[in-house]
């Protein structure tokens, strides 16, 4: 699990960044040590050694077992446009399609379950990237911006809670695969077109 850093770190950033936005979602809901996994997820992204990686991670198991709740955070940014937008999304939507390409499938042992945790994950990510025109090819253009990255919150959570359904045997496989296609069309008809990502990755 330690990455060697002669080649590389995609999988440590994207999921280093992508924790930070969810600790910031249950942060702005006023849930668990929510500042302290933000910190501890920080610290991951920007890690430039394997004790670097250690350390950090060591934070984040420790912020994790915390219980009770935290001070009610406001949005801010914590995380990097790219490695959320250019790998995280990506690496969630494959699994996504591969997990649930049939019913039959969808339904097998904890393939539903990873589908919902997957999509929860992308409400999150697509909230967080709000804070993150900046990093955009229209940093001017943060209405449109923060629309988009709101459309693909609803989308997301749109085909959570149709996913959801399926899996408790009481929704529609047809239209959650319809939900998912939202989620879709949303990032190529306005990420894609308008917001190409020009952000380096740290």
């Amino acid at each position: 699990m330690i990455p060697n850093f002669d080649d590389g770190v995609l999988g440590i950033r994207r999921d280093a960044n992508a924790l930070a936005v969810v600790a910031m979602t249950l942060g702005t809901l006023g849930k668990g040590s929510a500042s302290e996994l933000i910190a501890a997820s920080e610290k991951l992204a920007s890690a430039d050694s394997k004790e670097g990686v250690k350390e950090a991670y060591q934070e984040i198991v420790a912020a994790r077992s915390k219980t009770g709740s935290s001070e009610k955070l406001e949005w801010r940014k914590v995380a990097q446009l790219r490695p959320l937008m250019k790998n995280a999304l990506p690496s969630l939507s494959t699994d996504i399609k591969r997990l649930a390409r049939n019913e039959k499938t969808f339904l097998r042992a904890k393939n539903a379950e990873k589908v919902v945790d997957d999509s929860t994950i992308m409400v999150a990510i697509a909230l967080g990237c709000r804070e993150n025109v900046d990093e955009t090819q229209s940093p001017d253009q943060e209405k449109i911006w923060r629309e988009y990255c709101e459309r693909l919150a609803s989308a997301a959570l749109d085909f959570n809670v149709k996913a959801t359904a399926v899996a408790a045997k009481t929704g529609n496989f047809d239209e959650m695969k319809d939900a998912f296609k939202a989620i879709e069309e949303t990032c190529n008809s306005t990420c894609h077109e308008k917001f190409g990502g020009k952000s380096a990755e740290r």
